[in-house]
């Protein structure tokens, strides 16, 4: 007989290696193909016992049903072939226990049905000679969830009663389930016993705290427990937005944030998560909680005056089967009959705008919503027989009368889009073509030469020809660049530039094939000849300007940026005496630029700053005020620099340019965090995110990454994780740099230690690290060093070592002896931490190079650091020496904390070997070293108030006391 689990079956093995979810998903799909086409019972037994509890955890009612009915089907036709228990530790009997609560979450199946595969699972337990336990939790579970508490409040107790065994139920799902069922008899105070009770002793399984976090929201809000309530839900959130099963968890937040004066919020994670409230399309119950949660948010936004604000995704064909309309108000039933969610539950794209017409806003999702969950209750309470959901659904609405004041973001509606002005000029079309087209923007360069050639002809349309070809050349399409070439050419002709259009017949399109080889020989000889033949001062300008931007662009390496300056200088000359195409502010930018890169900076800002005046036009003013702010970056000025910045903003709005707009939030941003304005800072990407979900702009995980970062930086840091984390699972969809998954992962896990995350910052930076080592990004590898070496040390994990060790040799790599000292003082550390002689070895290496760089604080926490290592090793007296030898030198350095913490450390060692009198005075000198202010004086001042009370110096201990209380009542 084949063995399921062995060789023979290599798919078997291999879904076991991979987690819940499509991937694993997949390959059984595959697996039970393969054993259909083979006629293997046996393999397909083995895939399907899989695909039950991988349908279970990804929210697939119908699959998990099916594939648990085969299987006991085949253990009942053959129970030796077909196990309950297999050798991979999968459990016919334990599977049995999601089958009753889920025919609950849908009216279609009856109690009477419910209580007959209760009394199936009931024989089964009892002739496989498990206990009971199991199934009366089950019972428990379907009666609380029907309504009937009176009989789940008996079975609870009879569950009590009876001894559990590996068939009961886990830990936190029991007390979850205890905690909902207190919250629905209406005792509150229990539920949040209980769940307090699964926090603190991190009761955990699939869906477990995350579930208990969602639940507990509202009582904690009740008792006043905000901190409590707006830490659980983040926490909660932060694990149920990447699961498609757990809607009903998101749905506890969206209520949250309704009742908290966070809608705005509560509306960006309905339209992130609205797709997977149709994920289930047999739990009925999951859709009525999202309703619920839909219409309290919905009327929240609506309530704080938002109500017209569109819910993106909401128009999607999979949900239309939820609403039971479509947006404009036709019956679901007619709107997509070929795609309806009932028929094709994978249907679940969402339509392109055009192609939907109206779509959903909060005003009109609301009531459609609420419609909704009253039919659905109105068939719960018929199949349970009272109104227990009808119930729940008038609690939901009475929840439109609570709030808390619980700031939690600064997430905030769309503002209504800016009208762009439209030009009406061919002068001002053209203006808008070439700032469009400097943000890559082609396609509606184009469609504004377009415009701009549609009007009278005027002086203009050149200009408007002349774009014409930089467009026509970005879009690949070298046959319409020599056709706008040669209409410009005409124009030029028939304009009276008699002479320019002869210079760009003659050269054609060398004028415009920056990268030709021979383009700067003739170019260089074209000027020659017109300085000799005294041309037009036009034509001499125009190929002044031209050689010189071959220079500075680099396309023209035979020649120097200091005869480019020579050029532009000529053609600022020229133009200063006649300038009728009013050229001469672009060329003034040329100047300025050939100045930076001259090294020419104060005579560059001069420049600058006048072609930054509102009187510029814009071709000139954005590039103009792009590096001048970027120049105050450069020079620590970010407040200067991000008020230009702002400038730039609201100059590319005005335009319409998404592109531009978001390129200028981020500079602004950079230069606000620069100046520590790192709140700001997510409020300008915030911005340019909306910007370019509305221009489908392609690295909005770039966007996400950067409002993680400056939120982060603000000091938010569990929301950081959120964008973080958005961000970063969109990066691993696309073949991202290694280098760029190191970095957000670095910030991952910098955000999860701020929040008390460890074992998230572990995963978090130990991914960074094998990200960093694939990029071989030393600098990167160092940061994650550091820290990851740091955490595990914390934790008394020897892998520190290692981490450490990896960090040190790239720093030698990097030959940075300052960071070398600093990763051998890690090192060394860690080293003595795990009691190795060796680390005084990396320590004397770290003071060497300390010394060598004359760094008399970098000398003294060296060693510190080497006198814990002694101390560690127990070479006391050798410890306390060096310790005090660092307080001095930290003392020289004017870092009294530091000093204080170095005689903090040898006072505790006198009291260590009972030698209070030494221990007193070294407590006494640690605390005259710093202020009150300090926090490490109120430490040496109760430790020294212990050592005095060791000699019997009551009074004395109890004046300092005294002191450390006034003290904190006055922080206080």
């Amino acid at each position: 007989m084949n063995n399921p689990y062995d060789a023979d079956y290599p798919i078997i093995h291999q879904i076991d290696q991979l987690p819940y979810g499509p991937e694993s998903r997949a390959l059984i799909d595959q697996a039970i193909q393969q054993a259909e086409e083979t006629n293997d019972n046996v393999l397909g037994y083995a895939a399907r016992m899989r695909l039950t509890e991988t349908a279970h955890m990804m929210g697939d009612t119908d699959a998990m049903l099916s594939s648990f009915g085969w299987c006991l089907g085949m253990h009942d036709s053959d129970p030796v072939q077909f196990p309950l228990s297999t050798e991979a530790g999968e459990e016919l009997l334990f599977h049995y226990k999601w089958m009753p609560g889920r025919l609950t979450t849908n009216p279609g199946f009856s109690l009477q049905q419910i209580d007959d595969i209760h009394h199936d699972m009931e024989r089964r337990y009892r002739e496989a000679g498990a206990s009971q336990n199991g199934v009366l939790q089950s019972k428990f579970s379907t009666a609380m969830y029907t309504g009937r508490l009176e009989d789940a409040r008996a079975l609870q107790a009879a569950r009590n009663a009876t001894e559990e065994d590996d068939f009961s139920h886990c830990a936190a799902c029991v007390r979850n389930e205890d905690a909902w069922f207190a919250q629905l008899d209406g005792n509150e105070e229990e539920a949040i016993r209980i769940y307090d009770e699964i926090f603190d002793n991190n009761l955990s399984c699939g869906e477990e705290p995350e579930t208990s976090e969602g639940e507990v929201l509202l009582p904690y809000l009740r008792a006043g427990r905000w901190t409590d309530a707006r830490a659980a839900h983040l926490r909660s959130y932060r694990v149920a937005r990447s699961s498609p099963d757990m809607f009903s968890v998101v749905a506890n937040s969206l209520i949250f944030c309704a009742i908290t004066g966070n809608e705005a919020r509560g509306l960006a994670l309905l339209e992130r998560n609205i797709h997977n409230l149709a994920n289930d399309p047999l739990n009925r119950s999951a859709h009525f909680e999202g309703l619920l949660a839909v219409g309290v948010l919905l009327d929240a936004v609506t309530a704080a005056g938002y109500g017209s604000e569109t819910v993106r995704g909401a128009e999607s064909r999979a949900l239309t089967n939820i609403w039971g309309e479509s947006p404009s108000g036709n019956p679901a039933a007619h709107a997509h009959p070929e795609e309806s969610p009932s028929s094709n539950p994978s249907a679940a794209s969402h339509l392109p705008v055009s192609a939907q017409g109206t779509l959903w806003t909060a005003e009109t999702l609301a009531p459609v919503a609420w419609r909704a969950a009253e039919k659905l209750a109105v068939e719960f309470d018929a199949r349970n027989g009272n109104d227990f959901f009808t119930r729940r659904l008038v609690e939901a609405r009475a929840l439109r009368d609570e709030h808390y004041d619980v700031p939690l973001d600064n997430d905030t509606f769309r503002a209504p889009e800016p009208t762009a002005n439209i030009p009406t000029t061919a002068e001002g079309w053209c203006e808008r073509a070439i700032v469009f087209l400097m943000s890559g923007e082609a396609d509606a360069a184009k469609s504004a030469i377009e415009e701009g050639l549609r009007l009278p002809i005027d002086d203009k349309r050149a200009a408007l020809l002349g774009a014409s070809i930089r467009v026509q050349q970005a879009l690949g399409n070298p046959t319409g660049a020599e056709e706008a070439h040669n209409q410009r050419v005409a124009e030029l002709r028939a304009s009276g530039r008699t002479g320019t259009a002869d210079l760009e017949q003659r050269l054609g399109m060398f004028l415009y094939e920056d990268n030709n080889p021979l383009r700067a020989n003739i170019l260089r000889d074209e000027l020659e000849k017109a300085r000799q033949n005294d041309s037009d001062d036009e034509v001499v300008v125009e190929l002044l300007v031209t050689n010189a931007e071959a220079v500075l662009t680099g396309n023209d390496r035979s020649a120097s940026l200091e005869w480019a300056h020579g050029l532009v200088s000529e053609a600022l000359t020229r133009t200063t005496v006649s300038d009728p195409h009013g050229i001469q502010p672009s060329i003034r930018l040329l100047y300025a630029h050939l100045l930076l890169n001259l090294n020419r900076v104060e005579e560059a800002l001069v420049e600058l700053d006048a072609l930054t005046d509102s009187t510029q036009r814009p071709r000139v003013r954005i590039p103009a005020l792009t590096i001048r702010s970027q120049l105050y970056g450069a020079t620590n000025n970010g407040d200067a620099g991000a008020a230009l910045g702002d400038e730039l903003i609201s100059l590319q709005t005005s335009f319409g340019n998404r592109t531009g707009t978001i390129t200028a939030c981020i500079l602004t941003a950079s230069l606000l965090s620069s100046a520590s304005r790192n709140a700001e800072a997510a409020q300008r990407i915030r911005y340019a995110l909306t910007q370019a979900k509305l221009a489908e702009y392609s690295d909005t995980a770039g966007l996400s990454m950067l409002l993680g970062r400056y939120l982060h930086y603000s000091g938010e840091p569990d929301i950081a994780l959120e964008h973080l984390d958005e961000a970063y699972r969109a990066m691993l969809q696309s073949d991202t740099d290694p280098a760029v998954l190191a970095d957000i992962l670095y910030l991952m896990g910098e955000a999860s230690r701020a929040i008390g995350e460890d074992g998230l910052a572990f995963g978090a930076w130990q991914e960074a690290w094998e990200n960093a080592t694939a990029a071989e990004d030393n600098p990167q590898l160092l940061r994650v060093g550091f820290a990851l070496g740091t955490l595990l040390s914390r934790y008394n994990n020897e892998d520190a070592l290692t981490i450490f060790a990896a960090t040190v040799e790239t720093a030698r790599v990097l030959d940075d002896p300052q960071t070398l000292a600093i990763a051998l003082q890690h090192l060394g550390g860690t080293q003595g931490q795990f009691e190795q002689e060796e680390g005084l070895t990396s320590l004397d290496e770290a003071l060497s190079i300390a010394s060598q760089l004359e760094s008399p604080w970098l000398v003294a926490d060296i060693t510190d650091t080497k006198a814990r290592v002694l101390h560690a090793l127990e070479r006391v007296e050798e410890a306390a020496s060096l310790a005090l030898q660092a307080a001095d030198g930290y003392a020289s350095a004017l870092d009294a904390d530091a000093a204080a913490r170095s005689e903090l450390f040898v006072a505790r060692l006198l009291a260590e070997k009972s030698r209070s009198d030494e221990a007193a005075a070294m407590y006494q000198s640690a605390r005259e070293r710093v202020s009150t202010e300090s926090e490490i004086w109120v430490t040496v001042s109760l430790e020294l108030a212990e050592a005095l009370e060791a000699l019997g110096r009551h009074s004395e201990a109890a004046v300092i006391r005294a002191e450390v209380d006034t003290q904190s009542s006055s922080r206080e």
